[in-house]
């Protein structure tokens, strides 16, 4: 995952390369994203078997359904139980030396995603998570303490973006809505909440809002997981033949608190 270190390559030392004059610090700017393929390193949890193919085509991930939902369930943004589908990896970060590390539920770190609708064959209200998860395959909202950036829109309409975190959420819906870039903050074995900007296709900020979580993990060395699910807009049904399609991106920033 192309993430720029956040620590001095040749010291080690928290902060990223020195700057040469002025403020120190790790430049950035040049922070990439790695692309959500949910046909790649993810593994599928489908409490109920609801996903009948998933496929990636140029980056759009599209998820078609067999029948099914009508509950809140099946909503990522209502209630307790959470019985969508959704793919689970892995949340890594780069090391200094550029290498993987598994990031934990204690650890300092930010998660960035950016998320975008693509046109159904065969829309229904549905909501869509890249987040954060301590569990990311379980039926309960206390166990998977999940947060990230939303997508969610009903059957006709405009499309909302947000941010979800643990069994709810803040969206803003509009005509112009392009993209939905989110960022949320972990610290200390708690989740804390974030914020989002939507854009236009300019990018052009449209709207914007955050939501508190103050999710408190059981313990600080839990490997975190990257959970993406796809719901249902609250308790909307899924017909047979229905499919959410999508683009999202995201990536990972830990540091090294001052001692």
């Amino acid at each position: 995952m192309p993430i720029t270190p956040v620590f001095d390559p040749t010291t080690g030392a928290s902060g990223g390369a020195s700057g040469g004059g002025g403020g120190g610090g790790a430049d950035l700017s040049a922070l990439g994203f790695t692309q959500v393929d949910l046909t790649s390193g993810f593994t599928l949890t489908d409490p109920d078997s609801l996903v009948s193919a998933t496929t990636n085509t140029g980056g759009t991930n599209k998820v078609v359904f067999n029948s099914g939902g009508g509950s809140t369930d099946y909503a990522w943004g209502a209630g307790s139980n959470q019985r969508a589908p959704r793919w689970v990896k892995n949340l890594t970060a780069q090391d200094a030396t550029g290498g993987e590390v598994q990031v934990k539920s204690g650890d300092t770190f930010l998660l960035q995603t950016v998320v975008e609708f693509a046109t159904p064959d065969n829309r229904y209200a549905t909501e869509v998570v890249v987040a954060t998860s301590a569990d990311g395959t379980a039926t309960a909202a206390a166990s998977n303490d999940a947060m990230g950036g939303l997508i969610r829109y009903n059957a006709t309409g405009n499309i909302q973006y947000g941010i979800f975190t643990f069994n709810g959420y803040n969206t803003q819906a509009s005509a112009t809505n392009d993209r939905g870039v989110c960022t949320v903050l972990h610290s200390g074995a708690r989740g804390q909440g974030g914020a989002y900007v939507n854009l236009d296709s300019s990018g052009a900020a449209i709207t914007g809002g955050s939501r508190n979580a103050s999710m408190n993990y059981s313990n600080g060395t839990t490997d975190m997981k990257l959970m993406v699910g796809v719901g249902t807009n609250g308790s909307a049904s899924i017909g047979a033949g229905d499919d959410a399609q999508f683009k999202a991106w995201y990536r990972v920033i830990r540091f090294t608190l001052p001692s």
